[in-house]
């Protein structure tokens, strides 16, 4: 059941993001609980930006399993990896954060760091 709400999600949000200009990219790799908590935090944290004023309401997220691409396959020790993608098209890596950062104090992480 959580594999099929997964893919679900995946692709809700791929098409979401196809649709905007502005994308959050998160680089994960199967089995990879960090990464599955970080995907939920930040998607929650974006779902959350709707309802109030933040610069991060306009961005979208997008999930790559770097076993999908072979050119992905650098972010191997490191994943997960945070990237955005701002409307002149450039990725942009995020700066890391602490995994017990809060939310709120993610929520300012990112978007100090978002490219304009």
């Amino acid at each position: 059941m959580h594999a099929r709400r997964r893919q679900l999600t995946t692709h809700v949000v791929a098409d979401a993001a196809a649709s905007s200009s502005k994308v959050i990219i998160v680089y994960t790799k199967p089995g990879c609980e960090l990464c599955d908590g970080t995907r939920d935090r930040v998607q929650g944290i974006i779902d959350r930006a709707q309802f109030m004023p933040s610069a991060i309401a306009e961005w979208h997220l997008e999930e790559r399993d770097i076993t999908s691409n072979p050119a992905w396959a650098v972010y191997d020790m490191e994943v997960p990896v945070l990237m955005a993608v701002g409307s002149d098209g450039r990725e942009v890596r995020l700066p890391r954060w602490p995994p017990r950062m809060t939310t709120d104090k993610l929520r300012q992480h990112i978007e100090a760091s978002l490219p304009q």
